[in-house]
């Protein structure tokens, strides 16, 4: 029997291949479209922009947000990437993460979004295809999965403890 929040919402125990695969398309569906995007007008630029994406999910996202979450660590779920990948190279660092490192982390998610649009709107169609990866994406999570989601810590979590 799943186990429900205080909104009468059952939690999630684990993301369905369907689940997976709709929120790793989208997420990285939107930053290869905005990579592309610069890199059409400014190579240097989409370079400078793939080391932002990378250092900061690997340095800040990861061990900040996504260390926290009890997903990869006790259910063997993630909807970002495999959950062994985070589990192998990132140890459990407890549900609760600091303030300043949530800040931090969802400042990087949301520069990932909003840096490519400054290219994007010289690109009508791109700039298209890029909110067709990312708008259901973005919409999905706190519309969604934010309401069902076990990472209490997370700032984006949208369920009530029970």
């Amino acid at each position: 029997m799943p186990v429900e929040n205080n909104n009468g919402c059952a939690l999630h125990d684990c993301f369905s291949l369907k689940d997976n695969i709709l929120m790793r398309t989208g997420w990285y569906g939107f930053t290869v479209v905005g990579i592309y995007g610069i890199y059409k007008q400014n190579p240097v630029l989409a370079l400078a922009y793939i080391f932002y994406v990378i250092i900061g999910y690997s340095q800040i996202v990861i061990p900040w947000l996504c260390a926290h979450c009890p997903y990869p660590y006790k259910m063997s779920a993630c909807l970002f990437m495999p959950a062994g990948f985070l589990r192998k190279f990132y140890a459990y660092r407890g549900p609760e993460p600091i303030m300043a490192r949530k800040i931090a982390a969802n400042a990087i998610m949301a520069g990932t979004v909003i840096i490519p649009n400054f290219w994007l709107v010289n690109d009508i169609p791109l700039l298209i295809i890029f909110w067709m990866f990312g708008l259901p994406t973005l919409i999905a999570f706190p519309f969604h999965y934010c309401k069902h989601c076990r990472h209490f810590g997370c700032s984006l979590n949208k369920a009530e403890k029970s």
